[in-house]
């Protein structure tokens, strides 16, 4: 929901799977027992309220066997004016919840904060809600993806990196247990609406980020009469991403193109602003070329492969405040690699590829929840044999980003056969209208793909950022209508637009 590996979110299953457009649920508060909030134990949610609630497993069998989610709260700030409860997500999927109570002040308005708990929660099998674990230890995990190559040009790095993926997702089947067939967003949107229901909610507040996008549209879809305000910021395209995975993923690694042809492209505007401005296109391109060659040696940081630049690069797009520096970066080491200083770069950051990371005692619960996610909600080719060829097709419309994203999710391709998803229909009238956000420049979530939302919601106003970054950010605009929305249903008239507070290169 991340680096280059970010750039990979994973799809395959059978079209013909499908979960009912209607999913009949009890709507009534004595139907769903309230949740139970107590002080956190845990440091880093020191001074809010966390508790643990079991949901059925299986919802179509909501007397059988359980799993259980966990969530933190932060209350809101004027109770005796409270509305109700903001619920978010972060995306991923594989993204845990809890802690962004601890960042509500870049969340949502202190007006917003006032009149509402902000509720995160770990989606089922993520975090501290009964997380899956693909191997039985972390060094077994990463002795499989220490074989996978982000950016795989050779017959052989190839070979091996299919074969790598085959193997971890063998190890899922093996070891994640009865969740492994239960971890389709459509599971996550049923808990999410008998969370609404426990916390006494006629109707369901949420903000949903990136992934959370196709979370919040399908919460939509099957509840459209339980929404209250709904925002969906960094938008997927919710029937390709499950109806055409792999079209979808050949878009995605076109946005991340788009984003950075818009970074480039401000650079050269900035001028001195910018340290790699001048023929900023064609000296990255050329930067691009080299470590494709094969690995470059860096004074003061040592041997960089093609793999971490793209995934630098990569990273670099979701963030403008990052801008600064890695045109810095890119500048000195274009001065090394093409022999214009001997300089020792020290002073700026190149990190290697290191994969998803996680804080989680095994640090690839995020990777297995992913993979466990997007293989169960999106067809892709079950057959590994299909995808260098996929791979070549995508290079050749996408050369930076491209290959990786081709190969990011062959691990799908043996996956079990899942028949828990939701693929649409995705207009249902719903009782508000939802809200999206997008920047124009988004790498992950391409600002085509909300266009697409907007069209395919069937009640929905598309708020556009021009800006870059993933998701919405900096920019009071966005922020002042994301408070009139969630505080009195205000929407930004049709074809509304913002701008963010200060340029990607600050002079």
């Amino acid at each position: 929901m991340a680096h280059l590996s970010r750039i990979g979110e994973a799809a395959a299953i059978s079209t013909a799977a499908i979960v009912a457009a209607a999913v009949a649920v009890p709507t009534g508060a004595s139907a769903t027992p309230s949740i139970t909030w107590s002080a956190c134990a845990e440091t880093e949610l020191s001074g809010f309220d966390c508790a643990a609630y079991e949901v059925p497993l299986d919802h179509d069998e909501p007397r059988g066997a359980t799993t259980t989610i966990a969530l933190a709260r932060r209350p809101a700030d004027d109770p005796a004016h409270r509305i109700g409860t903001l619920f978010v997500n972060p995306g991923g999927p594989g993204g845990a919840g809890r802690g962004m109570v601890t960042r509500a002040a870049d969340i949502a308005s202190p007006a917003v904060l006032a009149r509402f708990d902000l509720v995160g929660f770990d989606p089922r099998g993520i975090g501290g809600s009964d997380p899956v674990q693909c191997h039985p230890t972390e060094e077994e995990a990463a002795a499989v993806l220490d074989r996978v190559t982000g950016v795989p040009l050779t017959a052989a790095e190839i070979s091996e990196t299919l074969a790598a993926r085959y193997e971890y997702t063998e190890a899922c089947k093996a070891n994640m247990g009865p969740l492994l067939t239960h971890m389709s967003t459509v599971n996550v949107a049923q808990d999410l609406d008998r969370l609404r229901r426990a916390v006494g909610d006629d109707k369901l507040t949420y903000l949903g980020f990136s992934y959370g996008t196709l979370l919040g549209a399908t919460y939509v879809n099957l509840f459209p009469q339980r929404v209250r305000a709904v925002i969906l910021d960094g938008n997927v395209d919710p029937e390709q991403r499950t109806d055409h995975r792999l079209e979808n993923k050949f878009d995605r690694a076109g946005g991340f193109e788009i984003a950075l042809s818009g970074f480039l492209a401000a650079c050269d505007e900035a001028g001195a602003a910018c340290p790699f401005a001048g023929d900023a296109r064609v000296r990255f391109d050329a930067l691009r070329e080299r470590f494709r060659q094969g690995p470059v040696t860096i004074p003061g940081l040592g041997e960089r492969t093609i793999d971490d630049f793209t995934e630098f690069i990569g990273e670099t797009l979701y963030d403008m405040a990052e801008f600064p520096e890695t045109a810095a970066t890119l500048q000195l080491v274009y001065q090394v690699v093409f022999g214009q200083s001997a300089r020792k770069i020290t002073d700026v950051t190149f990190p290697k590829s290191s994969g998803l990371p996680s804080d989680d005692a095994y640090g690839f619960n995020s990777l297995d929840a992913s993979l466990a996610v997007n293989c169960s909600d999106n067809p892709l080719p079950r057959n590994p044999a299909a995808y260098p060829a996929i791979a070549d097709r995508f290079e050749a419309a996408h050369r930076t980003f491209g290959r990786a994203e081709a190969l990011s999710e062959a691990g799908c391709a043996n996956w079990p056969r899942i028949t828990e998803r939701y693929h649409g229909p995705w207009n249902k009238r719903t009782a508000n209208t939802v809200l999206l956000l997008n920047p124009t420049f988004d790498p992950a979530t391409r600002y085509d793909f909300a266009l697409r939302m907007n069209r395919e919601l069937g009640n929905a106003r598309l708020l556009t950022l021009d800006g870059f970054g993933h998701t919405t950010r900096y920019s009071q605009c966005v922020t002042d209508w994301k408070s009139r929305y969630l505080l009195n249903g205000d929407v930004p008239p049709a074809g509304t637009r913002c701008t963010q507070d200060t340029p990607p290169f600050p002079g």
